[in-house]
């Protein structure tokens, strides 16, 4: 499984670049990240495997952008914007531009309680050739019902080919 998991990711990394990443591609390492983003900061993993880095830009719409790497090949990339320089007309021009590129996405709402808070929100998402791109808004909810949190974020994952072409469904699509 991991010589075809590698193989995977070796084809993906030579043929196609990620949308509004496109100095990168899938697959890449975490040296090869680095010679984009030196500032890389390792954080926890969040699962076998896998190791999150993140970058921090300046003077950007970004707050934070979080690098996920399967066994050292990049397969996910999570941008969380500055909630203080993103106003809600820059997300429909975000949203807009891929609708003009990929078409209408698909929409999903967001609903995760926890103990002490509740996320609400909604997801879009769209399908390119190996990639799929979310816009998630993300509201926390404290326990008296009151907002303490929103979060805009762009999530863009590598899609499992094999699982394309079956038709599967979006959340069957993404390499896990």
């Amino acid at each position: 499984m991991k010589k075809l998991l590698t193989l995977f990711f070796l084809i993906f990394s030579i043929t196609f670049a990620i949308p509004d990443f496109e100095e990168l591609k899938w697959g890449f390492t975490i040296d090869a990240i680095k010679g984009f983003y030196p500032n890389l900061e390792q954080k926890f993993s969040p699962g076998e495997g896998v190791t999150k880095y993140e970058y921090y830009p300046k003077n950007s719409n970004i707050g934070k952008i979080s690098f996920y790497l399967f066994e050292n090949k990049l397969y996910k990339i999570i941008s969380e914007f500055d909630p203080t320089k993103v106003k809600p007309k820059d997300v429909g021009n975000i949203a807009d531009k891929y609708i003009k590129n990929w078409g209408n996405p698909t929409s999903d709402t967001i609903e995760e309680e926890y103990s002490d808070f509740t996320i609400k929100g909604n997801k879009q998402t769209w399908i390119t050739r190996n990639t799929y791109i979310s816009l998630i808004g993300q509201d926390y909810i404290n326990k008296d019902n009151q907002i303490y949190d929103s979060k805009l974020l762009m999530e863009y994952g590598l899609i499992d080919p094999a699982k394309r072409k079956n038709n599967s469904s979006l959340n069957d699509l993404i390499l896990n």
